[in-house]
């Protein structure tokens, strides 16, 4: 390494220490673990202003919902100790006694009343959770630590919903209000907030010694918000964060070979192109075109030099690890002659032009790698498209409301990781989704009767029907499952987790 390319390393280095005020040293007297992440929660300490999903997550060190989501969807208990449905439409909840809230309030069957209240209200009505939990009619209190959850509909998947749905201690809740709440929260998790770091840079939890699941070794929790990934690598290298995640593969082999520890692995979710199908005028309302465009796609190819062989291509809504997978369904192939012989006999011979919105900050890092060699496979048959970046904000905003502006195709997931059912994906692909972009009435009874279906083996049946169905008549171009990428200090053990989600509270340092 010449003596300008160190000179420029360091430069580099003293750059990002300034910006994110990190101190160059630990406080070992602290035992903080110091986290690299995107930045502050979109909503601080109000836990309903987004959906807690991650592997690195700060709301799970704050709060609990009643159950938790394990391996392959497997439900496990939390806030709740057992679950029962009682008929079609209602489940009994027991609830574990002895829980107190950080700011001294106890938890218990009042508790979920008051939350399952606030999220009917119309105060909530705009909040991600709110809309994940619509079919939930009402919450009844049976005695101080048994709670009965009614449903509009029958649910079978109810005790799943519930493992994102954190409990807050509602009384202080409605004495402060929502903003309040944000900037001093309350939770029964194994951390409690101690600054927001407006002057720091960073923010900080501490040990909540009143937690059922308490820390098994930090003090604290440092959140150093890194936006990039060349700044992410830069502070574990420069020996400033201990756990990072969100990294490029390429960094991820450099900080492997430096003697970190690094994980990359698949997730529930599936990456994909969600196709405006309702639009009778679009080219996308026809299936042969559909079809076409996934038969355009070298996944293959995709799969081993831009992502490693870290996951493998799909052509369904879900992976094999969830609930309801259907392992009889082909892949699509790599057929580009059949993809143009489609368009021929659907009227576009001639070729399409598409627009397509794709996120500025994408989930993946190699995710705007992944869109532009898409556009090029397509672009092989014909088809042209558009790619108009936005920031994740204002994607949120298109996929929630069902307005795309002129595009007919956004850059999406189907996102399995939260409950690892594929119902989820199913119902984000039909009418019932709030801004539908893709409904085939004739799904909407299967999809009611697999959610009134109690038994697991029958169920499962159901959704691999419904699976295939979304198959033959995609609703949009299938392309990998998303991919954790993380890496660690040297001194900490193995990161202990609970499905996808890492349980940093557990974490511990090698002696």
């Amino acid at each position: 390494m010449t003596a300008f390319l160190r000179i420029v390393q360091l430069c580099a280095l003293v750059v990002l220490l300034f910006t994110l005020q990190i101190p160059v040293k630990a406080d070992d007297a602290a035992k903080a673990l110091r986290v690299a992440v995107a930045g502050r929660p979109p909503g601080l300490g109000n836990p309903y202003s987004t959906l807690p999903i991650g592997a690195i997550n700060p709301m799970h060190l704050l709060y609990d919902a009643l159950t938790m989501v394990g391996e392959e969807g497997a439900i496990l208990p939390a806030l709740a100790v057992s679950w029962e449905h009682q008929g079609d439409d209602a489940w009994v909840f027991q609830l574990r006694p002895d829980i107190t809230f950080s700011n001294g309030e106890v938890f218990n069957a009042q508790t979920v009343v008051d939350v399952v209240t606030y999220l009917r209200s119309e105060a909530a009505a705009g909040y991600p959770v709110a809309n994940e939990t619509a079919m939930i009619d009402s919450a009844e209190l049976v005695d101080e630590f048994t709670v009965l959850i009614r449903t509009n509909r029958p649910d079978a998947l109810l005790p799943k919903r519930m493992s994102f749905v954190y409990m807050v201690p509602m009384r202080y809740w409605n004495e402060v209000g929502v903003d309040h709440f944000g900037l001093e929260p309350a939770g029964s998790g194994p951390f409690k907030l101690k600054d927001w770091g407006q002057t720091t840079g960073f923010y900080v939890f501490e040990r909540n010694p009143a937690s059922w699941r308490p820390s098994a070794h930090f003090d604290e929790v440092h959140f150093f918000g890194v936006g990039d990934v060349v700044s992410r690598a830069q502070s574990m290298t420069s020996g400033q964060i201990d756990l990072s995640f969100k990294l490029s593969l390429d960094l991820l082999k450099d900080l492997k070979a430096q003697g970190f520890n690094t994980v990359a692995r698949q997730t529930y979710s599936i990456g994909a192109w969600a196709f405006r199908q309702i639009d009778p005028e679009s080219p996308l309302s026809d299936t042969r075109v559909r079809r076409a465009l996934n038969l355009a796609i070298d996944r293959e190819s995709i799969a081993k030099t831009i992502l490693s062989a870290v996951t493998s291509p799909v052509s369904q809504v879900a992976t094999a690890e969830v609930y309801g997978y259907n392992p009889d369904l082909p892949l699509f192939p790599y057929d580009p002659e059949a993809a143009r012989a489609l368009l021929t006999e659907a009227g576009y011979g001639d070729g399409l032009q598409l627009e397509a919105l794709v996120r500025s900050d994408p989930s993946v890092p190699e995710q705007i790698l992944i869109g532009q060699v898409v556009a090029q496979d397509l672009a092989k048959i014909g088809v042209e498209v558009r790619l108009n970046q936005v920031p994740g904000q204002r994607w949120l905003g298109h996929y929630f409301s069902g307005d795309w502006g002129s595009s007919q195709i956004l850059e999406t997931s189907f996102n399995n990781t939260i409950h690892g059912d594929v119902i989820r994906s199913i119902e984000t692909a039909s009418c019932l989704k709030a801004g539908a972009f893709f409904c085939r009435e004739d799904m909407l009874t299967l999809i009611e009767e697999s959610n009134k279906e109690f038994d697991t083996d029958k169920r499962e049946v159901m959704l691999q029907n419904l699976v295939a169905a979304l198959h033959y008549d995609p609703p949009a171009i299938y392309l990998f499952p998303y991919f954790d990428t993380l890496a660690y200090a040297p001194h900490l053990n193995e990161l202990p987790t609970t499905g996808g989600r890492i349980n940093m509270e557990q974490i511990t340092v090698r002696p």
